[in-house]
């Protein structure tokens, strides 16, 4: 079962992402922008490091998206795995992927942005949720 799923939204894309961990929510909304963008082979054949900071959880959610879509966007970068750290609103991430190669991979669903339009992060029982809508 994958750890997110789709939802009904009239004119963006709506996803409900899960995790056991914090660590784990940020690596699952990675996995979910990209498979929802992409298709094609995936190699592991580049590295990207990623630190951010914020005063909220909430907020490094967001900078985490717009992270990785902007590298994509601008750098072609595509994650294949993800080891994400989080400790006292601080991430650092060690990323492998690829480069998006036309003759390798297709756009699905371009995904533009992350919006706060109707954003819900928390702790549900044991799991870590997040409600987001992005500009497609």
């Amino acid at each position: 079962m994958k750890n997110y799923r789709y939802l009904d939204h009239t004119a963006d894309l709506g996803i409900e992402v899960q995790g056991q961990t914090p660590e784990e929510l940020f690596t699952n909304v990675g996995v979910a922008i990209f498979e929802t963008q992409l298709s094609g082979e995936i190699k592991d054949n580049k590295n990207l490091s990623i630190i951010l900071s914020n005063e909220s959880f909430e907020e490094l959610f967001v900078d985490w998206c717009r992270e990785l879509l902007y590298n994509f966007s601008v750098n072609g970068f595509i994650p294949k795995t993800y080891e994400v750290s989080i400790k006292n609103l601080k991430l650092k991430a060690q990323l492998r992927g690829d480069r998006f190669d036309l003759k390798r991979h297709s756009i699905k669903t371009e995904i533009k942005n992350i919006t706060y339009h109707e954003l819900q992060i928390g702790k549900v029982n044991d799991q870590y949720r997040a409600r987001v809508i992005f500009d497609v």
